[in-house]
């Protein structure tokens, strides 16, 4: 009996070798269900199953990845731009682990990380692939590295779509809503147009039988499998080309602008567009800011505290002091997130942007 890897290969080589065309994509589309649903209990089992792979916790502040092949200078990078101290060598793999660093802009902080670099095959598990890849489904942003000798990028966006990652893409526009009888209805809102009877094909490979499918996109079988998988995860990503000041920079450079992909040139050594890359990396991420008040109202300040779109009120606490973490007793909010001002939440309370917080904490 084939394993789950050996299957995923036949669903890849039997897809591959299948012509496409009117006849044949109704079949194509049921085998790219079949393989996705493959893949998922793939990851699922590689999950539960532990290991040694990487695991980063979303923190305070944004997270940023530095992927690309080995060797085009994302450890120099992670310097240039962080506190940090990553080892710089000349030789494939010198980022054995994960490499932290904090970058400051403005009055914002955002955590670096040189991950190890990525090589065909990373989704198989080469190269510590997988481990690699795991990180990236807990970022707010991927900054895709890249150099004049090592700029064919098609296999690292390749990598990270079959391990579930869609890049600088929305969450397709559909829901799904479960009942007991009468079988598979898709449904579209407005001027959208989708193939009904592939989708409802697809769908009961997903082991779909009585539902109401409301599509409000015009959507490819391949986004529609996305939308039933359920796992997939979305993540801006920048792209840059680092060693700029190299002969061979401008043919790579013009290389990429011609597959519609506009990489950031960035020389370290000589010190060009550093600036230019911690601006886009701070505006690719959404902010907030939020005010602190004392609870007696006599120490205010005017300073904002600055953390990612989506925080908590644990996760003020946290860029404030663990203290007030463990001695937390409730918190006053006057703003956008709660209905009236002076509103007492918890923990897990979403702050907007502008909120006036009063944390009290226990004594003693």
């Amino acid at each position: 009996m084939p394993n789950i890897d050996d299957e995923i290969k036949r669903l890849e080589d039997e897809i591959h070798k299948t012509q496409y065309n009117k006849a044949t994509e109704h079949h194509i589309g049921r085998l790219k269900a079949k393989l996705a649903k493959l893949e998922k209990v793939r990851e699922e089992r590689s999950r539960k199953g532990g290991g040694t792979g990487f695991f980063i916790k979303k923190g305070i502040y944004p997270t940023v990845a530095l992927l690309g092949p080995p060797s085009v200078g994302k450890s120099s990078i992670l310097n240039a731009i962080t506190n940090a101290e990553s080892r710089v060598g000349e030789f494939d793999f010198t980022t054995l682990t994960i490499v932290p660093g904090v970058m400051e802009y403005k009055d914002m902080k955002f955590r670096i990380l040189d991950l190890p670099g990525i090589i065909e095959g990373a989704n198989e598990g080469k190269g510590r692939g997988r481990e690699v890849i795991s990180v990236l489904r807990n970022v707010d942003l991927i900054l895709i590295t890249l150099d004049p000798f090592k700029y064919s990028v098609n296999y690292i966006l390749s990598e990270l779509y079959k391990t579930g990652i869609r890049i600088n893409e929305r969450p397709p526009k559909m829901s799904i809503v479960h009942k007991d009888r009468g079988g598979i209805n898709i449904m579209t809102t407005g001027k959208v147009n989708v193939d009904e009877e592939l989708f409802s094909a697809v769908a009961r490979e997903f082991g779909i039988v009585n539902a109401d499918i409301i599509i409000r996109e015009d959507m490819s079988p391949e986004r529609f499998i996305d939308g039933l998988t359920g796992n997939r995860s979305y993540i801006k990503a920048l792209f840059i080309m680092n060693k700029s000041d190299l002969p061979e920079f401008k043919e790579a450079y013009e290389n990429l602008k011609k597959q519609g992909i506009d990489p950031i040139p960035l020389s370290i050594s000589k010190k060009k567009n550093i600036e230019m890359l911690k601006e886009k990396i701070a505006s690719s991420i959404k902010m907030i800011k939020i005010y602190l008040e004392a609870p007696d109202k006599e120490e205010n300040n005017n300073e904002p505290l600055v953390l990612r779109d989506g925080s908590t009120v644990e996760d003020v606490c946290r860029a404030i002091h663990n203290d007030f973490l463990e001695k937390f007793k409730f918190a006053q909010v006057t703003g956008k997130s709660v209905k009236f001002p002076n509103q007492r939440v918890g923990l897990d309370h979403v702050i907007e942007n502008g909120d006036r917080l009063t944390i009290y904490i226990k004594k003693g």
